[in-house]
């Protein structure tokens, strides 16, 4: 985080380091480089991060974020509920993964 306030600039980002930084960005309310993460964030989902990304969606009240990850969930249903990811957040968080699969008959 301190390289990126003095550098304004994010190299080689992996997404683990976006979600960190996300969440940083968040707490300390540094607006443009959350908001950095965040496109970072929905420009590398994927069926392996899609659950992680969207219980951070959800914990940071990134509705913009929630909502792409949740249509993406949506479309990969199949690969996605069938993960360990899936399950583990069913088991610990099974309203968000259930507002999800709700959006599925609200459409």
């Amino acid at each position: 985080m301190l390289l990126y306030m003095y550098t304004d600039s994010l190299e080689e980002l992996q997404w683990e380091t976006a979600s960190d930084l996300y969440v940083a960005a968040e707490k300390y309310q540094i607006m443009t480089l959350k908001d950095k993460c965040s496109s970072f964030l929905k420009s590398n989902l994927s069926l392996s991060n899609a659950c992680k990304i969207l219980l951070l969606s959800d914990l940071l009240q990134d509705k913009a974020l929630k909502s792409i990850v949740q249509g993406f969930i949506l479309k990969n249903d199949r690969s996605v509920i069938n993960s360990s990811d899936w399950e583990l957040l069913m088991k610990d968080n099974v309203n968000l993964a259930a507002e999800t699969m709700l959006l599925r008959y609200k459409e």
